[in-house]
């Protein structure tokens, strides 16, 4: 067994294809999948189910991917102790982010450590809170900027960066424009304009809702904070988001909540064990880290 084929498993079983995994470790396709495949015939068994439209694992892979996981932690780990020793910052940053992040201390972060550490191979995915939380409790993320509603995700080390008032937004002309504040329970019978379930402000919202006795039941289910103010912008329902996300709009009226737990936080998780390489981008990130 080696560990190359180790890693092209995980590549595999990361980026969802044979094709992606041989992009992301810059080996052919036919490499990818032979390395592959002698792993399998030494292990005896089937890892990977094989389509011509998706790759699944198999029970073998699924039992298996924890330990493998581990394995290139551990072998991750003696090398960035290695490099410690040395005084240098090399190997690889894996980094999550929220959707439509625009976040300039991040990119500001990433450029200085490119810069000063040009041997770290820096990647970033982007996706909704709870996913990103998940890669970093699995190992795929070695840092993630996340939002979430109430206490952190327990278990992890984070920061929270902004902890913000939810606000409802709507239009000038919305019969609601006018108010000093909204009751909880009526954003549980207008037409909701919110982001995905996942995502820091909808788990606050749906606190709110879980509050008051309602449901989260959106009209209008958005991706980005941008159609969500474009929507309520032209008067198609009552947007939910941080106070912070639509300042400074000013085609909207943010009213706040009546409900001093109506709040989204946002910020840093890392795994239990950062490298040096993470280590680096948070303290250019926060240099109190």
């Amino acid at each position: 067994m080696e560990l190359h084929q180790l890693r092209y498993f995980l590549a595999v079983v990361d980026e969802g294809s044979f094709s992606a995994a041989a992009q992301a470790v810059r080996i052919s396709q036919s490499g990818v999948s032979t390395q592959i495949q002698k792993l399998e015939r030494e292990l005896g068994v089937s890892l990977i189910d094989r389509s011509p439209r998706r790759v699944t694992l198999t029970p073998a892979g699924r039992a298996l991917l924890p330990a493998i996981r581990s394995v290139l932690t551990a072998v991750a780990q003696v090398s960035a102790t290695a490099h410690d020793l040395r005084g240098l910052v090399v190997g690889s940053l894996r980094i999550g982010t929220v959707t439509g992040l625009a976040w300039p201390r991040l990119v500001d972060a990433l450029a200085a450590l490119h810069t000063r550490h040009p041997g770290v191979d820096l990647r970033l995915h982007e996706g909704n809170s709870d996913d990103l939380v998940a890669g970093v409790r699995d190992g795929r993320l070695d840092i993630a900027v996340a939002g979430w509603a109430g206490e952190p995700p327990p278990g992890l080390p984070s920061r929270i960066v902004i902890d913000d008032a939810l606000v409802a937004i709507v239009a000038p002309g919305h019969r609601w424009a006018d108010r000093a504040a909204v009751d909880p329970g009526e954003l549980g019978v207008v037409d909701l304009i919110a982001l995905p379930a996942g995502t820091g402000a909808r788990t606050a919202l749906d606190a709110v809702l879980a509050r008051a006795g309602a449901a989260a039941d959106p009209r209008w289910e958005v991706s980005a904070p941008a159609t969500v103010r474009m929507l309520a912008a032209r008067d198609l329902g009552v947007g939910v988001l941080s106070a912070t996300t639509c300042a400074g709009w000013d085609d909207v009226v943010a009213l706040p909540i009546d409900d001093p737990l109506a709040r989204s936080r946002f910020g840093l998780l890392w795994s239990a064990r950062p490298g040096r390489a993470a280590r680096a981008l948070l303290q250019q990130l926060d240099p109190d880290l």
